[in-house]
């Protein structure tokens, strides 16, 4: 999981939930690396320009709280 690859250790993170239905064209679904069945969303704003992201697509934001070392929020199952 990216959150635990690149972001371990963090204590200032916040997760926003986000309702794609908002986000348009610019939301895209992409392969991973090691495993190209495994698809994964990504923005990149309209048409591609990596834009900000529209505060009206947020619908949630959380803390996410380390506990044991691991990340925890109820957005997170």
């Amino acid at each position: 999981m990216v959150l635990h690859n690149f972001y371990k250790g963090r204590e200032d993170l916040h997760l926003l939930q986000i309702d794609p239905a908002k986000l348009g064209e610019g939301l895209v679904y992409e392969g991973a690396i090691e495993d190209e069945s495994k698809v994964f969303p990504h923005f990149y704003g309209p048409e591609r320009s990596f834009g900000p992201l529209d505060f009206e697509s947020v619908v949630g934001v959380e803390k996410l709280e380390l506990v044991g070392g691991d990340f925890a929020c109820r957005f997170l199952h």
